[in-house]
C-alpha cells in the first residue's frame, strides 16, 4: 500500500513538472527514478556489485558527483551579495539562492562553465588559451515562466571581465519595451513601475526643527548625504527607503520630503555619453529594449545608442564615415537585432552600477532568478531575521 502511495506521489509530481514545460527535469526525475529502483532490485548483478564495496564506491562516487553537477548546472545555485548596490532589498553577506528553472538553464557554451569537470581543462590550458571562448553555441532549455518586470536577476556582465563576474540587479526594462526614467521615476511603456519599498532613492527635505531631526535620523540609523550643515531651513539630504520615507513625512520635524535627482552636467553624463542625449541616472531615456527580430534605422541617434550592444554584443561591425552607416563592411541603413535584451537596475538606485552605466544586458548572460535569502551575516554574525526570507 504504502508503495503504491509513493508511485502514486511521484507520478503526480511528473504530471505536474510536465505541465509547467519543463520537460527536460520531468525526464530527469524519471531517469533518476529508474535507477533508483534498479539498483534496489534483486538482479544478479546488482546483488554482486553490493556485495563488493570498492566496486559500488566506484559507481556511487562519480553518480554523486554527476548529480550535483546537475544540481548547480540546470536547478539552483548560491551567490554572496559583495556590494550594498541592492540595499535594502539584499545587504552585503546576504547568501542568495538562485533558481535556474524559472526561465530555463542556459546550457554551458564551454568546459569551463561545467562545475568540478571545468579542473581538468584549468590544468591543461597554457598561456594562449582563452578561458573566455565559447565552444557551444548558445541554447537556453525550457523554463517554467519568463522574465518580468521586477524581478531580481543574477546575470553576466556583457561587457567587463570574465564569464565569472556576476552581477545581481532588477530588471525594469524587458525586449521591446520603451524605456524612460523621468526625475528618479522609471516609466515602461508610459507606465510608472512600482518601486519597492525597500529600494532606496535620494531625498530632500525641508524641516523646521534640527535638533529633533537630528535625534531621529540618528535613531533610525538614517544615511546622511553631502553637507547637511546650515540653519534649519536648508534642504537636507538622505538615501532613503520607500518605507523611511512615509515614517518621515509622519515626523512634526519634517515639512515635507521630495526626491532629489542629479543635476544636468556633463560630469553626470551616463551611457551612452553625448551632448545629444545628455541622459544622467534620473533622467534617461526614452530607449527602446532591443528585441530578438526587430529592426532600427541607422540614424545619429540610434547609432549613439545602440553601436556597442551591435558591436560588442551582437557580434556584427557597424561604423559611420562620412554620414554613411557600414554594417559589416556594406552600406546599410537598418539593422536587426538577433538576440533579446533587458534593462537593469540596483534598488539603491543611487549607489548602482547598473545598465544606466554600460546599457543592454543579453538573454544569454542570464543565469536565474534570486528566489530567496538563505542566510546572512556581518561583523556581528548571522542575521536571524533575513534567514530564508523571500526576495520581491
Amino acid at each position: 500500500m504504502i508503495r503504491k502511495l509513493k508511485l502514486a506521489i511521484f507520478i503526480i509530481i511528473l504530471i505536474i513538472i510536465t505541465l509547467t514545460g519543463l520537460y527536460w527535469l520531468a525526464l530527469g526525475a524519471l531517469i533518476l527514478a529508474l535507477i533508483w529502483l534498479l539498483f534496489g532490485s534483486e538482479l544478479q548483478v546488482i546483488v554482486w556489485i553490493k556485495k563488493h564495496s570498492f566496486v559500488s564506491l566506484l559507481i556511487t562516487i562519480p553518480g554523486i558527483l554527476i548529480l550535483a553537477i546537475s544540481v548547480r548546472v540546470f536547478i539552483i545555485e548560491i551567490f554572496a551579495i559583495p556590494s550594498g548596490s541592492m540595499e535594502n532589498t539584499l545587504l552585503v553577506g546576504d547568501k542568495v539562492l538562485v533558481s535556474k528553472l524559472n526561465y530555463g538553464p542556459a546550457m554551458p557554451k564551454s568546459p569551463y562553465e561545467i562545475p568540478w569537470i571545468n579542473l581538468f581543462w584549468y590544468l591543461s590550458a597554457d598561456k594562449t588559451t582563452n578561458l573566455d571562448s565559447a565552444y557551444w553555441d548558445y541554447k537556453r532549455i525550457g523554463g517554467f515562466s519568463s522574465v518580468k518586470h521586477g524581478d531580481v536577476m543574477v546575470f553576466i556582465h556583457p561587457l567587463w571581465g570574465k564569464r565569472d563576474n556576476y552581477f545581481i540587479k532588477r530588471c525594469v526594462g524587458i525586449p521591446g519595451d520603451t524605456l524612460q526614467i523621468i526625475d528618479g521615476v522609471v516609466f515602461a511603456n508610459r507606465q510608472e513601475k512600482s518601486v519597492s519599498d525597500h529600494a532606496k532613492q535620494l531625498y530632500q527635505m525641508k524641516i523646521n526643527d534640527r535638533t529633533e531631526f537630528r535625534k531621529m535620523t540618528d535613531s533610525l540609523d538614517l544615511e546622511m548625504w553631502g553637507n547637511n550643515s546650515g540653519d534649519a531651513k536648508e534642504n537636507i539630504i538622505l538615501n532613503l527607503t520607500g518605507l523611511q520615507q512615509k515614517q518621515l513625512l509622519k515626523q512634526e520635524s519634517v515639512n515635507s520630503v521630495s526626491i532629489r535627482t542629479v543635476e544636468n552636467d556633463s560630469l553626470q553624463w551616463v551611457y551612452p555619453k553625448d551632448r545629444k542625449l545628455a541622459w544622467t541616472i534620473d533622467n534617461y531615456g526614452p530607449v527602446v529594449i532591443p528585441r530578438k527580430g526587430t529592426t532600427i534605422n541607422l540614424t545619429p541617434i540610434n547609432y549613439l545608442i545602440y553601436q556597442q550592444t551591435i558591436n560588442r554584443l551582437e557580434k556584427a561591425e557597424i561604423k559611420k564615415m562620412s554620414g554613411v552607416y557600414y554594417l559589416n563592411g556594406l552600406p546599410s541603413t537598418s539593422y536587426t537585432f538577433l538576440h533579446n535584451y533587458y534593462f537593469m537596475m540596483g534598488d539603491n538606485r543611487h549607489n548602482s552600477n547598473d545598465s544606466r552605466y554600460w546599457g543592454f544586458v543579453p538573454e544569454e548572460n542570464i543565469v536565474g532568478k534570486a528566489s530567496i535569502i538563505l542566510f546572512s551575516n556581518d561583523w556581528n554574525g548571522l542575521r536571524w531575521n533575513r534567514m530564508l526570507k523571500q526576495i520581491k
